[in-house]
């Protein structure tokens, strides 16, 4: 079909659904698959409807939780709202119990754990799912688990919805509360979690019946049914959880979803314990898994409180602990044909909370040694700040991306300078050099310059590039401009005569681009998932020992050689040290898709944290 809506080409209709529509797209910008949900027009005058969209898309995407998938955009073309998303590879937990009727025990807590780490990530920032059901929650080849779909794009009359399987498909999982009274808070996800938690360990639901009226009567009057009368070979304990998760009253219930989980864990623990006929298990039985999941390099939290357990920090577990097989493989990646059939299968539910985040891999290294806490710059009306340099003087220049604009902070001031560049369309790369002089990718392939103190810009080149994703400008004022569509990098002489291509091979979506001291040139090549460095005057590239990169974005060089890595989806930057070949995460926390990354001369690194509308400084050692 290759429609354009806004800076997305869709391609093809994948999900379709009272809601909207999902389509496979393709990302102009970052070139990228994705998938965008477009809502259906009727949601959108709905009053307040637009209002609670915004707010709820950007509560979630506050969310630093790898089991929430990350919502790239939310806002409105031409009075059509939509939602933009990555495309993942795996299904739904319906479909499995479509196919297989029931899941193993040792599944079903596996995947009610990772449910339960992204509800109560949720819950403490006061979101309500609202949805939990099984077509709602994503799982891996991995069996890594996301929950999908926040509620953002139902209207106000969703839950009145009467087609055949849309009943069953939100009443059947709806706590008591909420037929009565409406209530919407965390008890509602706490129950409707045990709901799935039944419903995958039988096959069934937990209260039976076709209609609005069965189901109302079941989840309202009727006793919490027990697993064990629908499969007697299950431990008996689920019985017990599944009382204190469907109970009516609200205050009986579990404090939070992960008590539930740990719940669900302790009764495969005890059952453990047992082996044929009641018979003990050796000391070399298989240890049971962790008690709850936890990010990869977390403790595990064993003290079984019902306080909501503190969200893990990303250490180094000791050798002798165990983790579950779920984190210690790559939990998700993006494109593919076969992931976009992942967004068919879940159809128009597949709107998510960002994201955002992914799991931290062991692999990525420790973290840094500590420095002093990143500070927030004064930068104000920020949205999507995208590319970051540092000029002389350590003043900070910023792509504000979506307002079009290139602002600057001095050194030790508390406000910026909007410099005089016009027509400026989505800036996405910017370089300074020595003399202060501002270089900004431009439209149609054209650099802008403005150099320190004038009054307007001018074209410096027109370099026939189709879109350029990264900038950089050496010290013999030497720029560099990627040519992302194209897959090459460009070089215009500083004093002047024709560009030429730089040497560099199989690049796919190359992004950002940057040059250290003795001219060697650096790029992320995104699409796979690496980065280059080609020496001064040499003809072969070399592969940076960067681990498990997902979509770099940005690169920068320190005066050591230190190479800096801005890795987007898994909200990181790396650092390899000159010569290293074991690359350390900074000690940047909270970080929501950061987009641009640069240092200064004295080792400050600075951050455009986009969907935060913020850039940060981490000073240096």
């Amino acid at each position: 079909m290759d429609t354009v809506f806004g800076r997305y080409q869709l391609i093809e209709v994948i999900g379709e659904g009272a809601m909207g529509k999902v389509y496979r797209a393709r990302d102009t910008k970052m070139r990228r698959e994705v998938a965008v949900k477009v809502l259906a027009p009727e949601l959108a005058t709905e009053p307040g409807y637009r209002e609670r969209f915004r707010r709820e898309a950007y509560g979630v995407a506050q969310l630093n939780e790898p089991h929430v998938i990350p919502i790239h955009e939310a806002d409105e073309i031409d009075g059509q709202l939509y939602l933009v998303m990555p495309v993942v590879d795996g299904t739904d937990v319906q479909a499995l119990l479509n196919r297989d009727g029931h899941l193993t025990p040792e599944l079903t807590v596996t995947i009610v754990e990772q449910v339960a780490v992204a509800l109560d990530a949720a819950h403490e920032q006061g979101l309500v799912h609202r949805d939990v059901k099984p077509s709602n929650l994503l799982i891996t080849d991995d069996e890594f688990v996301y929950l999908i779909d926040f509620g953002i794009a139902r209207g106000e009359a969703a839950p009145k919805l009467t087609y055949t399987g849309s009943i069953l498909g939100t009443w059947g999982y709806m706590a008591p509360e909420r037929f009565t009274d409406g209530t919407n808070d965390a008890c509602v996800d706490i129950y409707a979690l045990a709901c799935v938690l039944y419903e995958c360990l039988t096959g069934q639901l937990p209260f039976s019946g076709e209609t609005l009226e069965q189901q109302f009567t079941g989840h309202t009057t009727q006793d919490p049914p027990r697993p064990t009368d629908v499969k007697p070979e299950l431990p008996a304990g689920f019985d017990e959880v599944i009382a204190r998760g469907l109970a009516k009253d609200p205050d009986q219930r579990y404090p939070t979803a992960r008590d539930l989980a740990a719940a669900a864990r302790q009764v495969l623990d005890d059952a453990s314990e047992l082996g044929p006929c009641g018979a003990a298990r050796t000391p070399n039985s298989d240890a049971a898994a962790p008690a709850e999941p936890q990010r990869p390099g977390a403790t595990p939290d064993t003290s079984g409180t019902a306080e909501k357990p503190a969200r893990s920090k990303t250490v180094t577990p000791p050798p002798s602990q165990a983790t579950p097989a779920w984190h210690r493989r790559r939990p998700w990646q993006l494109g593919g044909a076969a992931a976009a059939l992942v967004i068919a299968v879940v159809g128009v539910g597949a709107i998510a909370g960002n994201p955002t985040a992914h799991p931290v891999s062991q692999v990525a290294g420790p973290s840094e040694p500590l420095r002093p806490a990143p500070v927030v710059l004064p930068f104000t009306g920020l949205d999507g700040p995208t590319p970051v340099a540092v000029g002389p003087g350590g003043a900070v220049y910023v792509g504000d991306y979506y307002n079009n604009r290139v602002v600057q902070l001095a050194s030790g001031s508390f406000a910026e300078t909007e410099l005089p560049f016009t027509g400026l369309n989505r800036p996405q790369s910017l370089a300074v050099d020595s003399t202060g002089t501002v270089y900004v990718s431009g439209a149609r392939g054209e650099v802008l310059t403005l150099p320190a103190g004038a009054a307007s810009a001018s074209k410096l080149a027109d370099t026939g590039a189709e879109d350029s994703a990264g900038l950089a400008v050496d010290t013999a004022r030497n720029v560099y401009v990627v040519d992302t569509p194209n897959n090459r990098v460009l070089k215009l002489p500083g004093g002047g005569g024709p560009q030429t291509v730089l040497p560099f091979t199989g690049l796919k979506a190359p992004a950002g681009v940057a040059v250290d001291s003795s001219g060697a040139v650096y790029v992320c090549d995104a699409y796979n998932n690496r980065v280059l460095k080609l020496p001064a005057g040499a003809s072969t590239q070399i592969v940076l020992p960067f681990t498990e990169l997902v979509f770099p974005t940005a690169v920068a060089v320190d005066k050591t050689g230190a190479v800096y890595v801005s890795d987007s989806p898994k909200n990181q930057i790396l650092k390899l040290p000159a010569g290293a070949d074991f690359q350390t995460v900074l000690p940047l926390g909270g970080l929501n898709h950061p987009e641009g990354v640069a240092v200064d001369e004295a080792g400050n690194v600075y951050v455009t944290d986009s969907n935060n509308n913020r850039v940060l400084k981490l000073a240096a050692h």
